[in-house]
């Protein structure tokens, strides 16, 4: 049995503080295994941990719209979010359920993406590449893996409806990760509202839920978030909110300049 989570409307950086907060706990074996859904409050673009706020964002166009920036300890590429979209962390042990091999890991936790899109009869594939799970050559989610403190996590996104105007304005780079020859993301991507009839929210999560647990042959069950990974959250999350931490690759890359 893992622990399921609905966090539902959080701010950006205590989201990315609170499954690095669980994904500690998980590691360390004090916490159960976990799936984390959330959605963000307000619009926010995750950064991949090795990249650059000046290579990927228009940031006076996300400071004139309230639009936050965010770095996350995992790796890959940047991504736009805003409450259009349920967004997930599957959080297991390292040498668990979760392969150690990373193309094996997307291939087996976004297997539950399928499984989910399959129950609106809809086919969907991933694609080993861009780490994402696409439909008919247009990207439905992206993803994201990390592995520290003896936990491995698969992260992504489900597209249930989308501001594309809004991402090609914040993002230097839009279409990156869809197919070559798409010009902007709204013709490299689609959303769940324009293949069926959106049912309610909370019906969605539940698909997706039932799906991560067909994909890793497991039972779920409702949990909460433990005091200590709400501590550890808010600590974290004072780090993920400054502007050290959103530009410490930037200013890293200005130090080795200016030597």
């Amino acid at each position: 049995m893992w622990r399921f989570v609905d966090a539902d409307l959080i701010d950006g950086a205590y989201s990315t503080a609170l499954f690095h907060s669980i994904g500690r706990h998980v590691g360390s074996g004090d916490s159960d295994e976990t799936i984390l859904f959330w959605r963000v409050k307000r619009p926010a673009l995750y950064l991949g941990y090795h990249q650059y706020v000046e290579d990927e964002v228009h940031v006076d166009y996300c400071r004139a719209y309230n639009i936050d920036i965010v770095r996350r300890i995992l790796g890959g590429g940047c991504g736009y979010c805003d409450r259009d979209q349920v967004l997930f962390s599957v959080i297991g042990a390292q040498s668990g359920l979760i392969p150690d091999n990373i193309q094996d890991a997307y291939s087996t936790v976004l297997s539950g993406m399928l499984i989910a899109l399959g129950s609106f009869g809809l086919k969907g594939e991933v694609d080993p590449v861009r780490n994402g799970v696409f439909m008919q050559g247009r990207k439905i989610s992206g993803n994201a893996q990390g592995r520290f403190d003896g936990a491995v996590m698969v992260n992504g996104s489900f597209l249930l409806d989308f501001d594309f105007d809004t991402m090609d304005r914040v993002l230097k780079h839009p279409t990156m990760n869809l197919r070559p020859d798409v010009q902007t993301a709204r013709d490299g991507m689609v959303t769940l509202s324009d293949l069926v009839e959106l049912p309610p929210v909370d019906s969605i999560k539940q698909i997706l839920r039932s799906g991560f647990e067909e994909a890793l042959d497991i039972g779920t069950y409702e949990g909460t978030i433990s005091d200590d990974e709400e501590r550890l959250a808010l600590e974290l999350t004072r780090q993920y909110a400054s502007l050290e931490w959103t530009y410490r690759m930037d200013n890293k890359r200005a130090k080795r300049k200016n030597v």
